[in-house]
């Protein structure tokens, strides 16, 4: 029996009014009293992770900003992190303030942004239950604060189409040091190279004395890519990208049909 069932959040154990349905849950408790550890793994910040993680009554680790942090259930301890260089975190900042990109910046469970008001803020809001802090120009801000060295991502907002152009160039120059990849088609996440799901999954196993032979993976984003494929099963949403469909090993249903419960119910028969 698989061990481990690393879940990602939006778009796929969230249904599209961000919530987990009474069907998900029902599963997840069963899968749970069975032995299975269930990590979610988001692309949010600990804090915004937390509240589902406690509806789901879970004590397991838990991963944020798409690797970029592990926390223990509780979100104050933490067990691991990778943040942005400070040279590449200036010029990225510096880039979307030029460019009128809306961007996020995230140090731990700290979030700021330049102005409140802004529509594509409030197309973010949704997605945090975090404090989020107006701090007018983010670069003067995290100058005067000192906090170069302590990002550990950045979420750029908006049309696709500019934030395509943005993360090309950021591929182009940054291949290496960063990864730029859509969590939702409006949603672009930055943040170190060396972070990713699958290698923050990877260390949880190894924590629990489990091996990448003991884990399913079920996700919808481009950020999810890198645990579909870690993973012994990696299943994607019907309303995933493509790209995931195509790496992965199984498609359930999407996450407005329970895809989770159907691929549970397929990998875990009683």
């Amino acid at each position: 029996m698989y061990k481990i069932l690393a879940l990602d959040l939006d778009g796929t154990l969230l249904n599209e009014k961000h919530k987990i349905s009474d069907r998900n849950k029902e599963t997840l408790t069963r899968l749970k009293k069975k032995g299975v550890k269930i990590i979610l793994a988001s692309g949010r910040e600990p804090t915004s992770i937390l509240p589902y993680s406690r509806e789901l009554d879970l004590e397991e680790l838990v991963i944020g900003f798409n690797g970029g942090i592990i926390s223990d259930s509780t979100g104050e301890k933490i067990i691991y992190e990778e943040n942005i260089d400070e040279k590449i975190a200036k010029d990225l900042v510096r880039t979307c303030e030029e460019k009128d990109i809306f961007n996020i910046i995230f140090v731990r469970n700290n979030l700021y942004v330049s102005d409140k008001n802004d529509m594509r803020f409030k197309k973010f809001k949704k997605y945090s239950t975090s404090k989020i802090e107006e701090v007018g120009s983010i670069y003067k801000f995290i100058e005067d604060n000192d906090l170069w060295n302590s990002i550990g991502k950045m979420l750029q907002c908006g049309e696709n189409k500019p934030l395509s152009i943005l993360q090309k160039e950021i591929e182009d120059k940054y291949s290496e040091e960063l990864s730029a990849q859509f969590s939702l088609p409006y949603f672009l996440e930055v943040y170190n190279s060396k972070a990713s799901k699958g290698n923050a999954l990877d260390k949880i196993a190894e924590n629990y004395n489990l091996s990448r032979k003991d884990v399913v993976a079920i996700g919808d984003g481009e950020n999810d890519l890198s645990m579909i494929k870690y993973a012994q099963v990696g299943i994607a949403m019907e309303n995933a990208l493509d790209q995931v469909k195509m790496q992965s090993d199984f498609i359930t249903l999407s996450n407005k049909e329970d895809g989770v419960s159907y691929a549970i119910d397929k990998y875990w028969r009683d």
